[in-house]
């Protein structure tokens, strides 16, 4: 699938979202542990925001938030192995951080009612949006500097 197009799928799922948030309530705040159960305060960040995991970087998603700990996520497609390492990469601020190591913690399918419909039909490029999240495991001094910088640098503000 052409990066542009999924770009395009993830902002006009999230457009949708928002609305059947205010409408209805989320699922996925409904899931979310209270601030008190998190050891790590979680931030959001840019859009451009992506990670990669699954054999060979099958599975790309775009970062919801991001913690010392973790991140959640949004992807298109159906669940599948996500493997023990993802790759955390920002187009906007030319970021990378590979062979993170992971455990995963949730993957849940969103609603279909805030799928990307077009004329009536689902976009054919625009499948099951899913959310997943994963607890980092074991991460080299390394990676945790790299990590704290990125959110440091590039988060946006605090999540709720």
């Amino acid at each position: 699938m052409p990066f542009s197009l999924l770009t395009s799928c993830f902002n006009k799922t999230l457009f949708h979202t928002k609305q059947a948030k205010a409408s209805e309530g989320s699922i996925t705040e409904q899931r979310k542990p209270s601030a008190e159960q998190r050891a790590h305060k979680r931030f959001e960040v840019p859009m451009g925001s992506f990670v990669s995991l699954g054999s060979k970087g099958s599975v790309l998603g775009q970062i919801l938030d991001v913690s010392m700990g973790g991140l959640s996520f949004r992807y298109i497609g159906d669940e599948s192995d996500n493997g023990s390492h993802l790759d955390i990469f920002s187009t906007e601020h030319h970021f990378h951080l590979g062979k993170v190591p992971f455990k995963p913690v949730k993957d849940f399918e969103i609603d279909n009612q805030v799928l990307y419909k077009m004329g009536g039909k689902a976009h054919p490029h625009c499948r099951t949006m899913r959310r997943g999240s994963v607890k980092f495991h074991k991460l080299s001094r390394k990676q945790k500097s790299q990590l704290k910088n990125f959110i440091k640098n590039h988060a946006t503000r605090e999540a709720l």
